[in-house]
């Protein structure tokens, strides 16, 4: 994968634009989906078509510099690169898996992606999209020199429940980025994994290259 920004010893700064949609607050927008009506009210009222859209607003950014552990060389710098999305994952709560928990969250489908679903031990279910190669990951900016930022919404159709009417409801999620390690003597190329992953923390003092903060989030029609 390549990076996004060029070298950091050339790459110009590249701020991160981040949407918020009116139900959401994270750096993870939750969209609403469009009913066949025309109205995003359904998406959040109980008994309705409960289709959201997580809207990924920018690439992986870093916590802390990345160098090449044989040569010591900066690889990606934390105030300049930035890396495209190879996967990213939303896990549903009980609660919005229908009144008896069984209803399974139903995935738009995304050319180029791959999809899996998967029931965790606490009954939530995690669905998670992964791109086939690179020329399908979602890349952090188009090329140029505009310095902006892509986003592509990755739509869930989830079943509410009658608890939920007038709450607030999470959604952890977490964006996976590769960074390349190129080869050196005896030293054979790698690919790195970087995250940034909302899942409700409220503070992140680890520089783990994991960034970690609120999870996107709903609030349901009463």
């Amino acid at each position: 994968m390549k990076q996004l920004i060029g070298p950091a010893s050339i790459a110009a700064s590249l701020a991160l634009l981040v949407g918020f949609a009116s139900p959401a607050s994270a750096h993870i927008s939750v969209v609403p989906g469009v009913s066949s009506t025309g109205n995003t009210t359904d998406a959040l009222t109980v008994g309705k078509n409960n289709t959201l859209n997580f809207r990924v607003g920018h690439g992986c950014s870093l916590e802390k510099n990345i160098r090449h552990p044989q040569t010591k060389k900066l690889v990606a710098s934390a105030e300049l690169d930035h890396f495209a999305t190879q996967a990213f994952s939303v896990t549903v709560p009980v609660s919005a898996l229908g009144e008896t928990g069984t209803t399974m969250p139903r995935p738009a489908f995304v050319p180029g992606w791959k999809v899996t679903s998967n029931k965790n031990a606490d009954g939530s279910v995690t669905v998670r999209w992964r791109a086939i190669s690179d020329d399908f990951a979602l890349p952090n900016g188009p090329a140029g020199d505009t310095e902006a930022s892509m986003y592509f919404d990755f739509g869930l159709r989830v079943a509410l429940t009658n608890a939920l009417k007038g709450k607030k409801l999470e959604f952890p999620a977490q964006q996976k980025c590769l960074v390349d390690i190129p080869a050196a003597p005896g030293f054979a190329a790698k690919r790195v994994a970087v995250y940034e992953t909302w899942d409700g923390s409220t503070s992140d003092t680890v520089r783990d290259n994991n960034a970690r903060s609120t999870a996107p989030s709903i609030t349901v029609n009463p």
